[in-house]
């Protein structure tokens, strides 16, 4: 499949569970990268950190994803492939409003600073922070428990079916 400048498309989808893990009760990232049409790149794995809400999960979720973001960019720039603004989609509110508007420091003044990294993407306008519905978010057939038909959806959206 041949993509001509500025033809390709890069997506992420992000969510997180809050505190699932039981043992430490950490929460889980999760995120999945679609080119064109196609999944390219995905993760499930136990946050670092112990997330106190779960804003805060969602939003080291968003950083996590942000990094991958940027390595797929490079990769796509060093083969020659120009992408639109790339978009990062999440259903956390809280999270990307968070990630968006630095005046929420006293409340978030616990968490590190490099899960800030995302606000400087988001000023440099490296990427797009968008809000999805928690229904089409193909990112939860990584995160939790889901219907066959919600799992089609998923699978569907990020180019695993037809």
């Amino acid at each position: 499949m041949y993509f001509g400048k500025g033809e390709i498309k890069v997506e992420g989808y992000v969510d997180a569970d809050f505190a699932g893990e039981v043992d430490h009760r950490r929460s889980t990232t999760n995120y999945i990268f679609t080119v064109g049409t196609g999944a390219v790149s995905w993760m499930s794995r136990i946050q670092k950190i112990v997330a106190l809400s779960t804003t805060e999960a969602e939003y080291v979720v968003v950083t996590e994803a942000s990094k991958e973001l940027i390595w797929l960019q490079g990769l796509l720039t060093e083969l020659g492939f120009m992408q639109d603004k790339c978009a990062l989609y999440s259903d956390s509110q809280s999270a990307i409003h968070l990630a968006k508007n630095s005046t929420f420091h006293s409340r978030t003044k616990h968490i590190g600073l490099r899960y800030h990294f995302i606000r400087s993407l988001l000023e440099d306008e490296v990427l797009t922070l968008i809000k999805t519905q928690r229904s089409k978010n193909p990112a939860d057939m990584l995160t939790k428990v889901v219907t066959i038909d919600k799992l089609k959806l998923c699978s569907i959206s990020v180019g695993l079916l037809e």
